[in-house]
């Protein structure tokens, strides 16, 4: 497998954009050095802030700290994007397809309004994974996102589809508006889990105080959790054996809004 390595090699001041940095848009290009790219207001060229070798097979490789890096994987639809680094905001922002895997931590904004496609950060994410800028009414439409770490505030606002799993812990806001999909938390979350949210999704690991909002519907033995995982461990080996408790308390809301939608608390 061959990549086009593209190794950071002047420190940041500004924010660099980088939505044209992406597999299927450097298709056929023959002068990737001279690709234009802004940082901060000036536009600039790749060359100038990253050392470039390899070939454009397979995908592309970043190195370095790219924390003041946005749009990586900006409308992506092929492919594979290896960032062995930390990676700035929006990543991955309206991604149809491809695969991006981020050895390190993530910005505000991570797949918002992922379409398809698979991002897995091995570390942290900051505040609206999987969900979409302000003013948007559709967050996160399909694909998949895998955070080993935690993940911050407002995570899957909007949300309608695709699934989301964080295995450490999740702030204030988790699902709010959300109106379908699925999101698997591993940790514990913060302040008002599901606030507005119409249907969908959300499955907790630990025990949460039930929101006002919400109504409890008894317990429930869910055999379809270990549907979903026999499906889910097909697509990611991150997925195997992450229900071994089907045995789940069921709330439902958000009442206020007359939503439908389901928090699911193993236990």
């Amino acid at each position: 497998m061959s990549y086009l390595i593209l190794k950071l090699k002047r420190k940041l001041v500004f924010r660099l954009d980088l939505r044209d940095v992406v597999p299927n848009k450097l298709l056929g290009k023959k002068k990737i050095n001279n690709l234009k790219i802004f940082y901060g207001n000036e536009e600039k060229e790749l060359s100038d802030f990253f050392s470039i070798q390899g070939k454009l097979n397979n995908g592309i490789i970043f190195k370095g700290n790219l924390e003041k890096c946005d749009y990586i994987g900006d409308s992506m639809t092929q492919g594979i994007i290896i960032i062995k680094g930390n990676a700035g905001e929006y990543l991955g922002n309206q991604m149809k397809g491809g695969k991006i895997i981020v050895y390190g931590s993530s910005g505000n904004y991570t797949a918002n309004s992922l379409k398809n496609g698979e991002i897995h950060i091995k570390n942290n994410t900051g505040d609206y994974l999987g969900s979409s800028i302000q003013g948007n009414k559709i967050g996160m439409s399909g694909g998949r996102v895998i955070v080993s770490g935690n993940a911050g505030n407002f995570l899957a606002s909007k949300m309608r589809s695709g699934i989301i799993f964080v295995a450490g812990s999740v702030k204030d806001y988790l699902g709010s508006q959300m109106i379908a999909g699925t999101v698997i938390i591993n940790g514990k979350i913060g302040k008002n889990p599901g606030l507005l949210m119409k249907r969908g999704t959300i499955i907790l690991k630990n025990n949460i105080s039930i929101p006002s909002y919400f109504k409890l519907t008894g317990k429930n033995n869910y055999l379809f959790l270990k549907i979903l995982e026999f499906y889910l461990k097909k697509i990611n080996k991150t997925f195997k054996n992450i229900f071994t408790n089907i045995n789940v308390k069921k709330l439902v809301g958000d009442s206020s809004c007359k939503g439908k939608g389901e928090i699911l608390i193993l236990n």
